[in-house]
């Protein structure tokens, strides 16, 4: 309770010092308050820094001499990194700014601290170091990566640079690692992302040349892009190689269900015109076993799931569950697996990066079912219930089926340990599922749609339901649909 009370009392305090500062700052030719100038002939002198330990956009007060009371000539570091400054008053004896990321290239865990200097520079004039450091404690924060919307809220499908680009309905993430295309600073292939913008069509992130473009808007005949997916390089399983796999939701077994495009050998990039693969009715969602590369993908109309059991033709044969049980191109798919469960069951299939299981995630039955993978037989065994509730949509944290609500769950992601983070669509949160079936609140607000960034639980999320994550950087990509805008998830 008085730890709570100190923390209250620093907001406040911190809270009416900014309050002076902007009033003073504005109505300097009011008051007539002297603005009391920096002498570059005396020492820049740091007093105290308060708090003495915080987080990035923690707000700091620093107590000195000879800053000067001109906000727009004074620099603040902290470990080298430049923090913003806010204000500063008019005598010059206290810099309000706010702490900056001081995430370096190497791992940070939540909870991890260092020590950190910090310093005033003013006109090439550097202020003394203090005896006492600033503890910096990293934290996992929510912060917004790309996309913007007007006053009113709304936006465009708009390419371009990352700071003039938008985003009508960001839905299904990927990222694409293109083993023989250009490498990155550190000799590693580049990796980049795709994003399906929902009923809308397929745009491309370049992370390197940092700029937004529209692959394919939807139209003849693709109308509702669901998932994407690529095909393995034979060579070396773990990237992504030369084929990218889009699943599309059409309204009947004739329609376009699967449709690929091909990376461009001199841009490297998947470009168009689509090519359909396959026809067949109402499909959610396919995906790419990361073991034995087949493509495995599902129709809503009878909840069922099927295999590519030949890739080689120009149109691909499925079916199941065995290689003989195929199905003729556009005509109802009678061969397969099996069923997941009722008619209408709207569903995905996200497999594990070790392909020994995947999740079937149903956005409409809020649930998440479970299906071992046979290696010996190369099929999925039928799924079994894991967390949710069949049928009921709700909140809930805890563990296993019954147990466990949610609302239209989407896109997930795979840590290495085989956590899986998953859009909680119209929770406006993102849940953690762990193997053992343990269901918790990662970021957001349940039943808190909104807009904002900060720490995990604070910030809020409109309706995501995409989700990626890169391990080597620690870092989840979100597609945040109604806020139209990508998000980032990382340790600062």
């Amino acid at each position: 309770m008085k730890n709570m009370f100190k923390t209250l009392v620093w907001y406040i305090s911190t809270f009416v010092f900014f309050f002076v500062l902007v009033f003073t700052t504005s109505c300097v030719d009011l008051l007539e308050v002297k603005i009391v100038d920096h002498i570059p002939t005396n020492p820049i002198v740091i007093g105290t820094v308060t708090p003495d330990s915080g987080r990035v956009a923690s707000q700091m007060i620093i107590r000195g001499e000879n800053f000067g009371g001109h906000k727009d000539s004074i620099e603040v570091f902290i470990n080298q990194q430049k923090a913003a400054v806010i204000g500063v008053n008019p005598e010059g004896t206290m810099i309000y700014c706010i702490v900056p990321t001081l995430r370096g290239v190497e791992d940070r865990q939540e909870g991890d601290e260092i020590t950190a200097k910090v310093k005033v520079v003013i006109g090439g004039n550097t202020s003394n170091i203090i005896n006492k450091d600033f503890i910096y404690t990293f934290s996992q924060n929510v912060s917004t990566f790309l996309g913007f919307t007007d006053q009113d809220g709304n936006t465009a499908i708009v390419d371009g640079s990352f700071d003039k680009a938008q985003f009508q309905s960001p839905f299904w993430l990927a990222f694409d690692t293109d083993v023989d295309g250009p490498k990155d600073s550190n000799g590693k292939p580049k990796k980049n992302i795709y994003l399906i913008e929902e009923n809308n069509g397929l745009r491309f992130i370049d992370m390197y040349e940092q700029t937004v473009s529209t692959v394919f808007r939807t139209g003849n005949g693709v109308g509702r892009p669901r998932t994407i997916a690529f095909t393995l390089n034979p060579n070396d399983l773990e990237y992504n190689r030369d084929t990218m796999i889009i699943a599309n939701d059409g309204g009947d077994w004739g329609s376009i269900g699967t449709i690929i495009l091909a990376r461009d050998s001199a841009s490297r990039q998947f470009v168009g015109p689509w090519k359909a693969v396959m026809h067949h009715k109402q499909c959610n969602g396919g995906a790419i076993h990361p073991v034995s590369g087949e493509y495995w993908f599902n129709s809503y109309s009878k909840s069922q799931v099927y295999k590519v059991f030949n890739r080689s033709s120009q149109i691909w044969r499925y079916g199941g569950p065995t290689s003989d049980k195929l199905n003729e191109n556009g005509k109802e798919g009678t061969n397969y697996f099996f069923l997941v469960q009722d008619d209408s069951w709207e569903f995905n299939i996200q497999i594990a990066p070790s392909g020994n299981f995947a999740y079937i995630v149903s956005k409409n039955q809020h649930y998440i079912a479970r299906m071992e993978y046979n290696f010996d037989k190369k099929a999925f065994e039928k799924p079994q219930p894991f967390v949710g509730s069949q049928k009921r949509r709700g909140f809930k944290d805890g563990v296993g089926v019954g147990n466990t609500l949610f609302n239209e769950p989407q896109q997930g992601a795979f840590d290495k340990f085989d956590n899986f983070y998953v859009c909680d669509g119209e929770n406006n949160c993102i849940r953690k599922v762990t193997p053992q079936g343990q269901v918790s609140t990662f970021a957001g607000r349940p039943g808190n749609p909104g807009y904002s960034d900060g720490a995990l639980r604070d910030a809020q999320f409109d309706g995501p339901f995409g989700i990626i994550y890169d391990d080597e950087i620690q870092t989840f990509y979100v597609a945040d649909r109604d806020n139209r805008r990508i998000r980032v998830i990382k340790v600062e």
